[in-house]
């Protein structure tokens, strides 16, 4: 295969989606010359810093996914809101993004079931890419939120009309799909060493990654523990405010450091249970500190694989906020994570997309 026009349509919830479709694209480029056109509101520096291809970028809202009042809180009627404004799609929304994607080979749609509609208006075949669908997540939220209910189906007949399905573990409602696919992450392109030495963090500093995802700390109060134990933390996706403490470092989102590269630098991650930063964590072979976020429906399936296949250690949120986690951050820093025993799942997905048909046959 000499090369491939792939559309992406991209979650615009958060960087995880964005992450994921970059790893495959990281991926495909070991396979075939490629070249994307990508709508999404995730920004545009994100794509630059990751994708190792040509791409235009179109800076059109992909999805709605969920209003968030916090790092990790919900806000349903919020939600709501802004479902009632998107969905049904409207058609000359579905006509401008397939005009942008008519000339491209396949539409990889990240649970943005947008890109499906544009995707068969234009003629070309899609590719729908999950671990969950926006459908099975306000499923979960019904007993809370019945105003979601026509979304559920809504989203569940769009999805059902791509062309391809591929699932990747930890999937959270496995079912009938052309290819299942291990976890996905971005590669590492720069070692631990490399890393610490930019950041100027000596070799053998005990290190601990703090993220919570796109939104940063937001929302989130913060407290680590300044026990003398020397660990430094790093804070991921927020700027310095007030006084900081001595053993705490933030790194802004646009801080030009890859997260999988963060991730592989340090000796453990402290994050939300969500599937980019667990994938991460697995391929890094990292000790994880994950959150789980209560009455999320995501929740558990992940909590499950990381109790399963990684090293793995849950944290409160209260115990982010109170200073109290000095027992359990030593505690986690001694776990010893497993080798990962699934295979690379970007890699899985680029050899299929690389060997699909890449256009559907036009009638007449």
């Amino acid at each position: 295969m000499s090369g491939l026009h792939l559309g992406c349509c991209v979650s615009s919830h958060g960087f995880g989606h964005a992450a994921r479709t970059s790893a495959i694209l990281q991926a495909l480029a070991e396979l075939a010359q490629v070249r994307c056109t990508v709508v999404s509101l995730v920004p545009h520096w994100f794509f630059q810093s990751s994708l190792p291809c040509p791409f235009t970028y179109y800076p059109w809202q992909s999805d709605i996914g969920l209003v968030q009042k916090s790092a990790l809180r919900e806000d349903l009627p919020a939600t709501v809101r802004e479902l009632s404004l998107f969905y049904p799609l409207r058609q000359e929304l579905v006509a401008r993004v397939a005009a942008v994607f008519a000339h491209c080979d396949l539409v990889l749609c990240d649970i943005a079931p947008l890109g499906i509609a544009a995707a068969r208006q234009a003629g070309v075949p899609s590719v729908l890419l999950e671990n969950f669908t926006w459908d099975w997540l306000y499923e979960g939220f019904l007993e809370r939120c019945a105003e979601l209910s026509p979304f559920v189906s809504c989203l569940r007949d769009l999805n059902r009309q791509a062309d391809y399905h591929i699932q990747t573990l930890p999937v959270c409602a496995p079912g009938p799909c052309d290819l299942l696919a291990g976890p996905i992450a971005r590669r590492i392109r720069s070692s631990r060493a490399e890393v610490r030495q930019m950041l100027g963090i000596a070799a053998d500093q005990p290190l601990v990654l703090v993220s919570l995802g796109g939104l940063g700390m937001a929302g989130v109060n913060l407290c680590l523990p300044e026990d003398g134990s020397g660990t430094l933390y790093l804070v991921a996706g927020k700027q310095e405010e007030g006084r900081a403490q001595k053993n705490v470092r933030f790194l802004p989102p646009e801080s030009g450091l890859d997260h999988p590269e963060l991730v592989a630098a340090c000796d453990a991650v402290i994050g939300k249970a969500g599937y980019s930063t667990l994938a991460e964590v697995y391929r890094a072979q990292v000790p994880f500190g994950y959150i789980q976020r209560q009455g999320f429906r995501e929740s558990g399936p992940l909590v499950s694989f990381i109790r399963q296949e990684m090293a793995g250690l849950e944290i409160t949120e209260r115990e982010l906020a109170d200073g109290s986690l000095a027992a359990k951050i030593s505690s986690l820093l001694a776990l010893v994570p497993p080798s990962p025993r699934l295979p690379d799942g970007a890699g899985q997905c680029a050899a299929f997309l690389a060997a699909l048909p890449t256009r559907r046959q036009r009638k007449g």
